[in-house]
């Protein structure tokens, strides 16, 4: 079954002959397995990941997460796919870009909160929460609301309302606290923040940009930052 299924994904090049396999450390995700890498040598490239020698494709179908819906991560599956789409599948193929202020993610801290969007069976982004008292290593100081920290949709899946189901999602799960959002916030999530917030004004005083390096000195109402910048 490994065999052949790597065999299919290798034959995806075209021109793979040889693989290079290198164990991951994903102990920051706590996954109790042995995770690995196979990337093909001749197209230098990413062709698969497994755990405990079973393919996990991120591109698969799995008949266990049929609902469309935003699930927190807890199967060690599941933190391999998220690991994929953050680690490899962002930065590779839909490659950030500076000028949108989007950025290559850290991986995740022991505590995140860990979220997978599900469509069709199929894992096509995630969003990534640092908790309320969340201590920051190099400053000590502590998050004093829940902050939305990464967000990722595949690029095939975009503009069809899923940025905005990150916030819908988040409010639901967190429904009595205001929401920070880690700085600097793309382009693209300003646009959904902004079309979130002009339809929805209750949260306009709920939701807060906040910079890591200075938790008390950077929190600005993103709804004040928004009008700003149209003035």
């Amino acid at each position: 079954m490994r065999y052949d299924t790597l065999t299919r994904l290798i034959r995806r090049c075209g021109k793979c002959a040889q693989t290079r396999t290198i164990q991951l450390d994903l102990r920051s995700l706590n996954i109790q397995g042995d995770v690995r890498r196979v990337d093909c040598v001749d197209g230098d490239h990413f062709v698969a990941i497994t755990l405990n020698d079973e393919i996990i494709d991120v591109n698969d179908t799995y008949c266990d997460r049929l609902d469309d819906e935003w699930r927190e991560v807890r199967a060690d599956r599941d933190k391999v796919l998220f690991y994929t789409l953050s680690q490899i599948v962002y930065p590779d193929f839909d490659t950030p870009r500076p000028e949108k202020l989007e950025s290559l993610y850290a991986m995740v801290g022991e505590f995140d909160v860990v979220l997978l969007r599900w469509q069709g069976g199929k894992a096509i982004g995630f969003y990534t929460v640092k908790p309320t008292g969340t201590e920051i290593f190099s400053t000590k100081e502590r998050y004093v609301m829940p902050v939305v920290d990464t967000a990722y949709i595949r690029s095939e899946y975009r503009n069809r309302g899923f940025g905005t189901g990150i916030l819908s999602d988040v409010i639901a799960r967190f429904p009595n606290e205001d929401i920070g959002f880690s700085k600097p916030i793309s382009s693209g999530m300003l646009r959904i923040l902004k079309a979130f917030l002009t339809s929805h004004k209750e949260y306009r005083l709920r939701f807060w940009e906040i910079a890591d390096c200075d938790i008390s000195g950077s929190q600005q109402l993103i709804w004040c930052t928004l009008k700003r910048a149209t003035l």
